[in-house]
């Protein structure tokens, strides 16, 4: 199920740019408002406005919430909105100085802080290498709530068991806390008893000429390639 992009997740972005035309792309801008009149689809976002026949909107449900749309959203769309939750969870990426895991399928689920581990720096040449420690829910809180010396304390710690040099060999941390971001307020989508039948089909019902897309409304929900598929979809019923 998981692959890897040769050279890293940024050539998909540098393949988008180079096909869009960095001329085409806005970055660094937040989308207050999207109005439709006579057909017409207009976007604010950072003070300017563009004009379009249709729009794909891909924001999370967090960044859909705080949209201002006119003609406004459905009740009842607006409603499902407000109903999803996206998942707590923080991911630890520590560099070693060695490998002491020894396989390089590497991969560990545990009952500590630092819940699962895996090996970020598989098929790749080098002494070094990497393991990410990527945490959910409750745990995902703790580890937030601490700095990254002390992070990297508590993952190097929990991993003391499989080798007690591990904290001895760490020599950087990164992490990133999906709830604590402004957009996403978690990494993706969490559909509770129900959601998935009820709220997830009126979330990706067209509103007029603008259409969603993202992981939350895929089949393959909460995966890069399952919100490319959306994005395939939403485009592929413009075309038509």
């Amino acid at each position: 199920m998981d692959y890897k992009m040769t050279g890293g997740n940024s050539r998909l972005i540098e393949e988008f740019t180079k096909r869009i035309g960095p001329e085409n792309i806005r970055t660094g801008m937040k989308v207050t408002d999207v109005k439709q009149r006579a057909g017409v689809v207009t976007v604010t976002a950072g003070g300017e406005s563009f004009r379009a026949d249709a729009c794909i909107c891909t924001a999370p449900v967090a960044s859909l919430r705080k949209i201002k749309f006119d003609t406004p959203l459905s009740s009842v769309q607006a409603a499902a909105a407000e109903k999803l939750i996206y998942a707590r969870i923080i991911k630890n990426s520590v560099l070693y100085d060695k490998r002491f895991w020894k396989d390089d399928n590497f991969s560990l689920v545990s009952d500590t802080t630092s819940h699962y581990y895996f090996h970020s720096t598989q098929n790749q040449p080098g002494k070094q290498g990497i393991l990410t420690a990527y945490a959910v829910g409750e745990k995902a809180d703790v580890l937030a709530s601490h700095d990254d010396r002390r992070r990297m304390n508590i993952i190097t710690r929990d991993l003391t068991d499989l080798d007690p040099a591990a904290p001895s060999l760490a020599r950087g941390i990164t992490s990133y806390a999906w709830q604590r971001d402004e957009y996403t307020e978690g990494a993706y989508a969490l559909y509770r008893p129900g959601q998935w039948f009820g709220i997830r089909p009126l979330l990706k019902v067209p509103h007029g000429k603008v259409l969603f897309a993202g992981e939350h409304l895929a089949d393959w929900q909460g995966f890069m390639e399952g919100a490319i598929n959306t994005g395939e979809e939403a485009a592929d019923l413009l075309i038509k």
